[in-house]
Formats: C-alpha cells, sequence, structure tokens
C-alpha cells in the first residue's frame, strides 16, 4: 500500500472509531423523565421522587424492606439520589438474575446528596441496606446518560478537620440572607476551608435545598447540620429556655474546639429582625470563644479536641471595628458573576422559602426575604469584628488580615 492510501485508510479508520465512541467531552443528560420508577410496596402515584420538588418525600414503610425499581429508555450510566435524612446509611444497586437480584454498586451514604455510577443499566433496584426497621427517605432521583457529569451533581468531600473560617447560622438559608457574598468568595474563589454549621433543620426538603444552596456557592466539604428544635421567639431569653443555656454554649465551644477555625462569623446580637435563634447564635459565639480556648470550661469536648483559640469572631452588623465587605468583586470560580450575585442565584434553590418573609411594622406591607443588599439597614455586607487576638483591622477588608497564611 503505497503512503497516499495508507494515509487516507488510517483518517477513515480513525473516523470510524471516533463515531463508535461518545463524543468527547459531552455532558451527561438526565433521563429520568422516560424512566419508569416504581417502589416495591407503594401506589407509583405516590412516588414523587422525580418530580424535581425537593420538598415532596418517599419514605419506605418501616417494618418493610422497600426498594425502588427503575427501568429506563436507554442505558443508565449513573443514579443521583438526593435524600433529606441525617444520615442516609449505605444504599445499594441491584440488577436481576432469574428470580434473584445481585448487588452490582454500592453508595457509602455518608451524605444526604450522593452520586454513584453504574454501567449503561436498564433494568435496576435501589434500596437502603439495612433492615426493614430502617426507613429509606428520598427527596427525588436523577438518572444520567453517559458523559461528563453536570456541575451541578454534588460529590461532598468529608467536613474539614480544621478550618479556615467557620459560619454560624441559625438556619438553612440564614447563610446566604445574612452572610451574602462571604461563602462564594471564600470557599470558592479564594479555595479556603469553610465550614458551615447549622443549628437546626427544620424539614428533610430544607436539608437538600442547604446542600444545593452551598454547592452553588462553591462549597465542596460537608456541612454541620445541628438537630436543635426550631421554635420561634423574638426574645434571648425565651430562645435560651427552648434550648437551654448551658446545652447551647457547650454544644457551640464543642464546634470551636472539633473544627479549630481560624475566624467564626455568625448573627447580629439583635436577631437581624429580632430572631431569638439569631440572637442565641451571637450571644453564644461572645461567650464561647474565650471558653473554647480555656481547657477547663465544658471539659468533655476538651478532652475529646483539645482546647482552641479562634484568632477572629466577626458579628453582623456590630458596630465594634465594623468593616463592609466588597462582595461586588467578580468572581473567576462564579464565571465573572459577583459574590453578591451568586448569593442571590443561591437563595433561588431554597424554593421552599421564596414566599417567606415578614411584615414591616412601619409599613404595614409583607416583605419577602432576600439577600440583603449592601444598602440595606442589615445588609449583609456589614461585620464588625467583636473578637480578636491577633489586633483589629486596619482597612483591608480581609477576614483573615493579621492571621498568617501557612
Amino acid at each position: 500500500m503505497n503512503t497516499i492510501k495508507r494515509y487516507t485508510f488510517c483518517i477513515f479508520l480513525t473516523g470510524l472509531l471516533l463515531l463508535a465512541l461518545p463524543a468527547l467531552g459531552e455532558t451527561a443528560r438526565d433521563i429520568t423523565a422516560d424512566a419508569t420508577i416504581t417502589a416495591s410496596t407503594h401506589l407509583p402515584s405516590s412516588v414523587r421522587v422525580s418530580d424535581r420538588d425537593f420538598g415532596t418525600i418517599w419514605n419506605s414503610l418501616k417494618g418493610r424492606r422497600e426498594n425502588l425499581e427503575i427501568t429506563t429508555a436507554e442505558p443508565c450510566y449513573g443514579v443521583y439520589l438526593c435524600s433529606g435524612m441525617e444520615k442516609l446509611r449505605p444504599w445499594i444497586v441491584e440488577v436481576q438474575e432469574g428470580k434473584n437480584w445481585t448487588e452490582v454498586a454500592r453508595a457509602e451514604g455518608r451524605y444526604g446528596h450522593e452520586y454513584l455510577p453504574l454501567d449503561g443499566l436498564t433494568h435496576f433496584r435501589v434500596r437502603l441496606e439495612g433492615t426493614a426497621q430502617q426507613i429509606f427517605s428520598v427527596n427525588e432521583i436523577f438518572l444520567l446518560s453517559e458523559g461528563d457529569l453536570p456541575d451541578w451533581v454534588q460529590l461532598w468531600q468529608p467536613t474539614v478537620e480544621k478550618a479556615d473560617l467557620m459560619i454560624l447560622a441559625a438556619h438553612p438559608d440564614d447563610e446566604i440572607l445574612f452572610f451574602g457574598g462571604m461563602i462564594p468568595t471564600y470557599a470558592g474563589e479564594l479555595q479556603k476551608n469553610v465550614v458551615v454549621c447549622y443549628m437546626t433543620c427544620g424539614t428533610p426538603g430544607r436539608r437538600s435545598e442547604l446542600l444545593n444552596g452551598l454547592w452553588y456557592c462553591g462549597v465542596r466539604t460537608y456541612p454541620d447540620i445541628g438537630a436543635f428544635w426550631d421554635k420561634y421567639h423574638q426574645r434571648l431569653d425565651r430562645q435560651y429556655n427552648t434550648w437551654g443555656q448551658n446545652t447551647i454554649w457547650k454544644y457551640v465551644t464543642a464546634l470551636f474546639r472539633r473544627y479549630k477555625p481560624e475566624v467564626v462569623a455568625t448573627h447580629d446580637v439583635n436577631g437581624e429582625y429580632g430572631h431569638g435563634a439569631h440572637r442565641v447564635c451571637a450571644d453564644a459565639c461572645l461567650h464561647c470563644v474565650t471558653a473554647a480556648a480555656d481547657a477547663s470550661k465544658y471539659k468533655d469536648s476538651a478532652k475529646t479536641y483539645g482546647a482552641w483559640q479562634v484568632k477572629k469572631l466577626y458579628i453582623h452588623l456590630s458596630p465594634e471595628n465594623q468593616t463592609e465587605f466588597d462582595w461586588d468583586v467578580p468572581l473567576s470560580s462564579q464565571g465573572g458573576k459577583t459574590g453578591f450575585e451568586t448569593a442571590v442565584e443561591a437563595y433561588k434553590l431554597y424554593v421552599s422559602q421564596q414566599k417567606s418573609g415578614q411584615k414591616n411594622e412601619a409599613t404595614g406591607e409583607f416583605e419577602y426575604f432576600n439577600v440583603e443588599p449592601r444598602d440595606s439597614d442589615i445588609s449583609s455586607y456589614r461585620f464588625g469584628l467583636a473578637y480578636t487576638a491577633v489586633g483589629p483591622d486596619t482597612g483591608t477588608k480581609d477576614l483573615f488580615e493579621n492571621i498568617p497564611s501557612e
């Protein structure tokens, strides 16, 4: 074969090989809409795991070893399962071989949202590993075609062992509303180790929404989600009566010692709009920032984690050494969107909260909650340095001013 013919044949053969392979860089598609999903002991109409509403939840029946059986119209190369359970526990994918079902893939069940790759299956089932007494709770299932994972599929990493920044929020969505561009700036853009801690989480749907919001803001390490009962009070003492003051102080001190943050940021001492749970977060941080450094205080967590000295504590809206941070800087990690713009979009992922708000006592009108802009009375840009072990801020508008980088 002469050189020209050999060259032509190689081009032809390469073309055939490329046609046989998926396009390079092709993103996997969501193929759930064309799939059939049924629960082993539920009517199909009751299994709302693909309605794209994180507020609707399928729970297995206690005492029954249930599963979700799935048939797809085209090969499925991955299952993205979203659960609002506090601890999902391991879940598995099985295929049918005769009358038996055989395990072919397993997820660890560490996180509320998990992705499990598959090998082009068209008929399989998903079930929780464990006893029939353990409830399997699913908010949403996404079935994906072959290709690169979409950026909305969350591949969580373990909660940080050593945090640069801790944000303590009373409820899911507070971290977006009142801290604005702080999370996308420091977690997404500057790649700091950020741990977001929540005191409460009211519903499984809110737990899924908080994961969606954090992921959009660039957080890749799993948050710490508390289990305190969410009851609204305006007064600080009544909120402490509900939760127990000493219980809260022990809990927050343990958070500081466990994650060892250099910097902590939390709510306004007046609760932004007067929310008692927000007040407790601020008050507890002011107490625990010194207690955490004293090994004689709350000895159980000191024994487990050791004492820890937080270097700086920022309180939302505090007048002490106040800084108006700049969340309007374009972020390369967000394709040029600013931190504030990113927060506004992330808040939209809290679908259940889009009609939440409060009555404006001055005007008598109902106002929906939104990420607080720079000119708001409770601006998400303004924080005061309420405690420092490294000296005052001098205007650099950097949470980590005076803290040496490693």
